[in-house]
């Protein structure tokens, strides 16, 4: 099965459609899909009712369906360093579908394998100060790795550890690409991390991989998947007492804070502190860790999106004296004064939001200035009247973030 007919079936997948539903709802014959499955383009009245129904973009669509041939894929890769954007997304592409197609045959040596999850844990710790296109180009040898270890069958136990490396190098992978606003290839690497989390027996490791995941459509997609998502974590996780329950619990109620279910929003963010406050493990600002600090964080957001602006300052506040009594994930303190700043857009002090945001964007290196910051940022400007846009300082706003409107 080639890439452009894997790629496209798990979008249908992922979707909730088969080839009949599919068929159905675009109104075409079963044998029309059946040749997109196959690999012929849709044609150009039917490619933008086929974007809506899998909830992607004519642009996402595009790029869905123009993956490369196997052979053009293997042309592709290199192992060197990668010194322009679209290369590394080419390799990031091949390396999913490489690790996708041999994820099922086993282990080759210990050693090497060995090897990788060190790094792994390497991988975890530096993530959330690590530019996520620097991290992407860290993380292909070592998916491509996996993937060449992966030639022969291999014990059970061995098998495991291979899903568990796998798994979490592709949710770093999905997690990396989501913050550069690359849509589809994040929901490519969040399948093939589920696909490895659930080869394995770690109910957390699965509950793990779907909160992460559902970040995804929370910022580019259906808030109704964010919070299916979540409460799936949250019952994978079995009522653990863990950073991947407290997690979906406060994704949750972010989510269910933009529908302005208030009730719901509070009682998932409630969920999720008695969480982290009965965790017991040391609080760290590593990749998967779900901890006070980032509770403020989404809480700061859920308040914002409930219009609970008083109690949302005071949290803002905490959060913000917190991240700075340490080393703190980069991009964390500048969502939390995006938050600030769409507060006081709303209640109406347009200059002094004006400057909140662009501080917070000035502030940030330009390589963590990603597609999910911009699109915060964005959010200020919309809670502006358009009527008012012309103000000097809107007008700097708006000029800051035209690479998230332009995407």
């Amino acid at each position: 099965m080639s890439p452009k007919r894997d790629a496209f079936i798990k979008a249908c997948e992922d979707a909730g459609y088969t080839i009949d539903s599919l068929a159905e709802a675009l109104e075409v014959d079963r044998s029309t899909v059946a040749r997109w499955r196959s690999g012929q383009r849709p044609q150009a009245r039917q490619r933008k009712r086929l974007a809506a129904a899998l909830d992607l973009s004519l642009q996402e669509l595009d790029t869905l369906l123009a993956q490369a041939t196997p052979e053009e894929q293997t042309a592709v890769v290199s192992t060197g360093r990668l010194s322009t954007q679209d290369a590394l997304f080419a390799r990031v592409d091949q390396a999913r579908g490489l690790v996708d197609s041999t994820l099922s045959k086993g282990l080759g040596s210990m050693g090497r394998l060995e090897l990788i999850e060190e790094r792994v844990v390497d991988w975890i710790d530096s993530y959330t100060h690590t530019p996520p296109a620097k991290m992407l180009d860290d993380l292909m040898p070592d998916l491509l790795e996996v993937r060449r270890l992966a030639e022969d069958r291999q014990p059970a136990k061995v098998q495991q550890r291979l899903s568990t490396a796998t798994a979490v190098l592709s949710l770093l992978s999905a997690d990396a690409l989501m913050k550069l606003g690359q849509v589809t290839r994040a929901r490519s690497w969040y399948g093939t991390a589920r696909l490895a989390a659930d080869d394995t027996t770690d109910g957390l490791l699965r509950a793990q991989v779907r909160a992460h995941e559902a970040m995804l459509p929370y910022y580019y997609g259906r808030l109704e998947r964010t919070v299916s998502l979540a409460q799936e974590a949250q019952v994978l996780a079995a009522g653990a007492v863990s950073s991947a329950t407290a997690l979906a619990a406060a994704a949750e109620g972010r989510a269910l804070a933009r529908f302005g279910d208030s009730d719901g929003a509070e009682r998932a963010m409630a969920t999720a502190q008695r969480l982290v406050d009965r965790l017991d493990a040391p609080s760290t600002d590593a990749a998967f860790e779900f901890n006070d600090k980032r509770l403020l964080l989404y809480l700061s957001g859920t308040l914002t999106y409930l219009g609970e602006f008083d109690r949302a300052r005071q949290v803002q506040r905490e959060a913000l004296d917190r991240y700075r009594a340490g080393p703190a994930p980069v991009i964390d303190p500048a969502l939390i004064k995006l938050d600030q700043a769409v507060g006081e857009a709303v209640e109406g002090d347009i200059d002094d939001a004006c400057a909140l945001a662009v501080n917070a964007l000035l502030e940030l290196p330009e390589e963590h200035r990603t597609r999910i910051v911009l699109t915060r940022a964005t959010d200020v400007v919309k809670a502006i009247p358009t009527q008012r846009w012309q103000r000097p300082a809107v007008s700097e706003l708006r000029e800051l973030v035209a690479p998230a409107s332009s995407n």
